[in-house]
């Protein structure tokens, strides 16, 4: 089925007028009339009249004419489709986040869903180290991670974060900061190591480099229960500072003192695959960079 034969004879077959249709088509008469023969010869039966009145359809002409403009909406449709979904705006992306970068992603999620509505979203909150592996090997198109990160991957920073001291507010103001002594006399809570496998190198390192072992380690899940525990009085804990601004007015409860060491501090980032071809990618990681500017 050849779609521009079958063009030139539905905007023929509407004005029934060969100048008018080839002006419509910009296309020349005669060869918008080797067109008309061409088809006419393909379905072995005419499809006008040609007579001193002017240019009429055929019956044949007049229902063919009614079977291909649905056919011909339809193609214009999926042409339409196809480049929209070339300029990156019509697709599927998937996004992966951290429970810390909950308000950077949102921030350009929201913007990107309201400008391009036709792509369709979907987005997980695993470890930066599950992200780097599923970007690696395409079950995600971008995500929000620690950084660095491996080569093979491109990024661009959108966020700093550290790790810091919480302890409850009641009964235990009297501590200065992680370092104070009395630290080493209270239980820890903290999230279970496969939950956040990178955040737990990160403070197993810190207490390494004091030579500390918690007199007790409590494990949890999620960050808002580790926060509440401590609020409660069952512990002091480490976490991302990013980690407290979505939890609102919890953080009211507990102390929080940032942790100084130089490897309590980290870069996230937005990162994606190099080259990756995929339009949609493009399109977010420009909304990504004018929505957040490298820190």
């Amino acid at each position: 089925m050849n779609l521009e034969l079958l063009k030139s004879f539905a905007v023929l077959g509407e004005v029934c007028h060969f100048g008018e249709a080839s002006r419509r088509l910009s296309i020349s008469q005669p060869s918008l009339s080797k067109q008309i023969q061409r088809l006419e010869y393909l379905l072995g039966s005419p499809l006008f009249e040609r007579g001193r009145q002017g240019t009429s359809l055929t019956a044949l002409g007049r229902t063919f004419l009614a079977d291909i403009q649905p056919v011909l909406r339809h193609a214009d449709y999926v042409w339409d489709n196809g480049l929209r979904a070339a300029r990156g705006e019509r697709g599927r992306l998937r996004i992966g986040f951290t429970f810390s970068s909950v308000e950077v992603m949102s921030r350009v999620l929201l913007r990107f869903q309201a400008e391009f509505p036709q792509v369709e979203l979907t987005f997980e909150d695993i470890s930066s180290q599950h992200q780097i592996r599923r970007i690696k090997d395409g079950s995600l198109d971008v995500g929000f991670v620690r950084l660095p990160v491996e080569p093979g991957l491109s990024s661009h920073p959108v966020a700093q974060d550290r790790l810091a001291f919480v302890f409850p507010r009641e009964g235990e103001s009297t501590l200065s900061g992680f370092d104070d002594p009395r630290v080493r006399e209270r239980a820890f809570i903290g999230l279970q190591p496969e939950f956040a496998p990178g955040l737990e190198g990160r403070i197993q390192a810190i207490f390494a480099a004091r030579d500390f072992t918690p007199v007790a380690m409590h494990r949890v899940n999620e960050s808002l229960t580790l926060l509440t525990l401590v609020a409660a009085g069952f512990g002091v804990g480490l976490m991302h500072e990013s980690a407290l601004r979505p939890i609102g007015g919890l953080v009211e409860t507990v102390n929080v003192c940032p942790v100084m060491d130089g490897n309590a501090a980290w870069d996230v980032g937005l990162v994606w695959r190099e080259g990756d071809p995929n339009p949609v990618v493009e399109r977010y990681l420009a909304l990504a960079r004018a929505v957040l500017p490298s820190p």
